[in-house]
């Protein structure tokens, strides 16, 4: 039974959560929409079970390419599809946007909003967020990019700073320009280096002739890396590929340098203090609030950066009707004796292990004993324009022909028709026709008073964070 907390059946309430929903069939609740929760809903196609699937956004997010919804190359439905719509054939799912409040471990029950709702098998996909590492206080001044909302706040932000530094040539207040068309971007793996190359390039290839009277191309990006490298996840070769590449757009790295402050003036690297009003944050992540739920009410230790450690199987500790998959998750992969990696190839091989486990279980069919292995099919990034670097096992690509590859792999992850046609299309005006960027600046993503600042109200609220 699922129930409100004043006592309603579910199926009993004025607005059912799901016509679909069926006494007696055991509950299956996923919690997290993104890589890992979708792969494991789509492998319990087959099974007679109430799945329920919760999110604190309505929609899937193609988390690799938030970048480019930043810098203005694709639009937010490109790379975003309603979960409903990815479910719409589904009768036995219910899709739910809704905050878990807590989980009651012991009875095996999800609290979301007003609702208790019964697990048999409980799988949480709810991915990390903006780790700040302490300094909570300067995600106002460097919003980070791991939900929609936030890389929106980002483009407002970066097309806003070039649009200052115009009203300060205008107001004759020369000193205040190089500020406004600095951009520092801290941490240099895949986000960050994707994200510095676009910057640059939006500055030179796009923007640079639509200012008449400011000098956009000398805008000045710089890459703070606490590593002797940027991808450090990469091998070498894509890592040197990519700073030669990164250099020659005139692209700034500070490796070996670690960010001890951030103010609304700018960044504090080192010895070094780098006047820029448009911190970028891209340097660590850390687990949701579910992790030290899960954690904490099971009584054994967190993982790195409060990921949860699995089992071979995904269950934790001694539960097996607890999953957990994707980046939350802290697991060891049997094939290549190391921790699975936080990427998207990830967490849909969990997922979908997790899902097909769940399903034999249902149908009464032995349980999985091959623990879960990690198929690793490549790491790509790309730099720019019609270049990226490529790493296949033996193989490493760099230039056009690794963005090609990048291109169609991107592509066929997309989960919708329509993502891919918007997505080719816009790469299409942007990359070949150098057109077609989106720069428009709404109302509520940012505001500006006096000198430029961004107001307050404007500049919280950038921890929050898509399930996934």
């Amino acid at each position: 039974m699922i129930a409100d907390r004043r006592g309603g059946r579910l199926h009993d309430m004025a607005h059912p959560v799901d016509k679909g929903y069926i006494e007696g069939r055991p509950n299956v609740i996923v919690i997290g929409g993104g890589f890992g929760g979708v792969s494991c809903i789509r492998k319990l196609g087959r099974v007679d079970a109430n799945i329920v699937l919760i999110d604190r956004q309505n929609h899937s997010l193609f988390q690799p390419l938030l970048y480019q919804v930043a810098t203005g190359v694709l639009a937010d439905s490109a790379i975003a599809t309603p979960l409903r719509r990815i479910f719409d054939r589904r009768r036995d799912v219910t899709v739910l946007r809704g905050e878990v409040d807590r989980l009651d471990l012991d009875r095996r029950i999800v609290h979301v909003d007003d609702l208790e709702m019964p697990w048999d098998h409980l799988v949480v996909a709810t991915g990390v967020e903006n780790n700040y590492f302490g300094r909570d206080d300067w995600a106002e001044y460097a919003p980070g990019m791991k939900s929609l909302s936030q890389a929106l706040k980002v483009r407002s932000r970066v097309l806003n700073a070039f649009e200052q530094a115009e009203l300060a040539r205008a107001r004759g207040d020369h000193d205040e320009i190089p500020s406004w068309l600095t951009f520092v971007v801290i941490g240099a793996g895949a986000t960050g280096v994707e994200l510095s190359g676009a910057i640059k390039q939006l500055a030179v290839d796009r923007l640079a002739s639509e200012f008449k009277n400011l000098d956009v191309a000398r805008t000045r990006v710089v890459l703070v890396e606490g590593g002797d490298r940027v991808l450090a996840s990469m091998s070498r070769k894509s890592s040197a590929a990519a700073t030669r590449t990164l250099e020659a757009y005139g692209v700034e790295i500070r490796l070996g340098s670690m960010v001890t402050n951030i103010t609304e003036s700018g960044v504090q690297v080192g010895d070094e203090f780098i006047a820029s009003r448009t911190p970028i944050w891209a340097a660590g992540v850390k687990a949701t609030g579910l992790g030290a739920m899960i954690t904490s009410g099971l009584g054994i230790d967190g993982g790195p950066g409060g990921r949860v450690p699995v089992n071979p199987d995904l269950t934790v500790g001694d539960r097996a009707d607890i999953r957990v998959v994707g980046d939350l998750a802290s697991s060891h992969n049997a094939k290549t004796d190391g921790p699975v990696p936080g990427v998207a190839q990830g967490a849909i091989q969990m997922g979908a292990y997790a899902g097909d486990a769940i399903a034999r279980v249902l149908k009464g069919r032995p349980k999985r004993t091959k623990p879960f292995q990690y198929f690793d099919k490549g790491s790509l990034a790309t730099i720019g324009r019609g270049k990226a670097v490529l790493d296949a096992g033996p193989v490493h690509l760099s230039g056009f022909i690794a963005w090609i590859v990048w291109a169609i792999v991107h592509i066929t992850f997309l989960i919708n028709f329509r993502s891919r046609i918007s997505a080719m299309w816009s790469w299409a005006w942007a990359y070949v026709l150098q057109n077609g960027v989106n720069e428009i600046i709404t109302g509520h993503d940012v505001e500006t008073v006096g000198d430029g600042s961004i107001t307050p109200a404007t500049a919280g609220n950038a921890s929050g964070t898509d399930h996934g």
